[in-house]
């Protein structure tokens, strides 16, 4: 008797997994404007410890206040990292991007800023006196430690370390520019300092994107304290008059910083830094995706 032969059963092929969606755009959109809200109650969460007794103190020692606000100012950068660790893990430096800067491109960024200052000024005293918003706080309340050294490392490490890391991963680089300069621009609380901020918050954001290090923004964030703290004690201490000043000493120095500006990033100049040059799927705003 002939034995039955049962085919075999072929195999069945493995389906292969679908490929994860891509999250669309409105939700990478949604996902950096969390980022950037969520970098304003950091911002005042991690200097509270020191902020707060800080505030009280400065009542009866205007100095002692003034220091334990600069050493709550620190505190946002170890929160930062800390932050970043819960969110990278070992890949925490992501928040840190403290990459080697050259000479020619701290140069460019130091004669940048100090070429923008009277352009700036020009807006200052335009919005004040035509468009009457108020004046821009007075620097020197904040003392000078925090003024020039907790403000632009804090703003640094918060705006263009993590913000600018997390929310680029999250929703792109265009975005993450976007993003973290206008809510740079925000917490300044100041309209008339508005749109100043926000174009010097893009240019900070552009500088890291291209050259992948803090150090540009960090120098031109310190010029720009600096140089706001020093033109307001020069006029405290020497007498010169408050603003409102004459429009010629306004005017003039607005008109050749113009102009400097238009040559420091003139395609001879700026292409001459390295730095500076364009590199495929770097990051560069020549490269990003076309996003809407």
């Amino acid at each position: 008797m002939t034995e039955e032969v049962i085919p075999a059963v072929p195999a069945e092929e493995p389906v292969p997994a679908a490929p994860a969606e891509e999250p669309s755009r409105i939700n990478r959109a949604f996902a950096g404007v969390g980022v950037a809200v969520g970098l304003i109650i950091w911002g005042m969460v991690f200097p509270l410890p020191l902020a707060l007794p800080g505030w009280v103190v400065t009542k009866s020692h205007p100095r002692i206040g003034m220091f334990l606000g600069f050493l709550g100012l620190l505190l946002v950068v170890p929160g930062m990292l800390w932050k970043a660790k819960s969110v990278w893990g070992a890949d925490w430096r992501k928040a840190l991007p403290l990459g080697r800067a050259g000479a020619g491109i701290l140069v460019w960024t130091w004669l940048c800023i100090l070429a923008y200052i009277p352009v700036a000024l020009v807006w200052y005293e335009f919005a004040h006196r035509i468009l009457g918003l108020p004046e821009p706080l007075d620097p020197t309340s904040m003392g000078v430690l925090a003024l020039v050294l907790g403000a632009p490392l804090s703003e640094e490490f918060l705006f263009r370390g993590y913000g600018l890391a997390r929310i680029r991963e999250l929703a792109g680089d265009r975005r993450a520019l976007v993003y973290t300069a206008v809510i740079f621009a925000l917490v300044h609380g100041s309209l008339t300092k508005l749109p100043d901020v926000f174009i010097g918050g893009l240019f900070l954001g552009w500088l890291v994107l291209r050259t992948g290090s803090l150090w540009p923004p960090l120098l031109a964030h310190f010029t720009v304290n600096a140089t706001g703290y020093l033109q307001d004690l020069a006029f405290a201490e020497f007498h010169w008059g408050p603003p409102p000043l004459p429009w010629t000493w306004v005017i003039v120095p607005g008109l050749v910083g113009a102009v400097v500006l238009g040559i420091l990033w003139s395609p001879q100049v700026r292409g001459r830094i390295k730095e500076l040059a364009p590199r495929p799927g770097g990051g560069n705003p020549e490269t990003m995706e076309s996003q809407a």
